[in-house]
């Protein structure tokens, strides 16, 4: 039997492991009190202990490296349920559990996602993915405003496009941490923003709670 095969699934295996493990330092370099301002590929290396070649060997520049992080702070918070809002035959309910998933994920990361922003705003290339990620939230949500449309009537003095710019500005990530930087609980603020967005699709309170 060749051994071959048994040796690159090892290989892949061992691929991954050291992809992980860079991945995790970079979450504890940005959580550093510096945050990041000691962000680097060099700091990233030292605190994973591998070489500075081998993290560009393995996302092949700082931005590949934060958008990974990125990646696996969606996996942590269980942004793969997205999926299933669509599912919903009912396009309210649908942009109940769209609401919910997204509030659910900026909880999980909170302080890591607010300095993965402030760097985007210092940082043009990385600012451009983090828009070009937020486009995919706007689209979802100009999927489930055409589909309420069809369902029912949209408040007469709202275009379409308008509900979902006004959609858009209240699930956005700034809009979760001003409102849970106060007394409220993230369940509390993600029950608040589907309050809202009833308000602003159906131009009622009651029918999302």
């Amino acid at each position: 039997m060749c051994p071959r095969p048994y040796r690159l699934g090892r290989r892949l295996a061992a691929g991954e492991k050291t992809r992980a493990q860079i991945v995790a330092a970079a979450r504890k370099v940005l959580m550093a009190p510096e945050g990041p301002a000691a962000f680097s590929i060099d700091a990233v290396a030292h605190e994973a202990g591998v070489s500075r070649m081998t993290v560009y060997y393995r996302f092949e520049s700082r931005r590949g490296l934060l958008e990974a992080l990125f990646d696996d702070l969606a996996a942590r918070g269980r942004m793969d349920r997205l999926a299933g809002a669509f599912r919903h035959a009912d396009p309210v309910e649908a942009l109940s559990e769209f609401i919910g998933v997204f509030t659910g994920f900026w909880a999980s990361g909170r302080l890591l996602i607010r300095r993965l922003h402030g760097m985007g705003t210092m940082d043009p290339e990385l600012g451009r993915a983090l828009r070009a990620r937020e486009e995919r939230r706007r689209h979802g949500l100009d999927v489930l405003v055409r589909r309420i449309a069809e369902r029912r009537s949209l408040p007469p003095s709202m275009t379409p496009e308008d509900v979902v710019d006004l959609l858009f500005a209240l699930t956005s990530f700034e809009t979760f941490d001003a409102l849970v930087s106060g007394k409220r609980r993230p369940r509390d603020v993600a029950a608040l923003i589907r309050r809202l967005a009833t308000f602003v699709a159906l131009g009622e309170t009651s029918r999302i709670s």
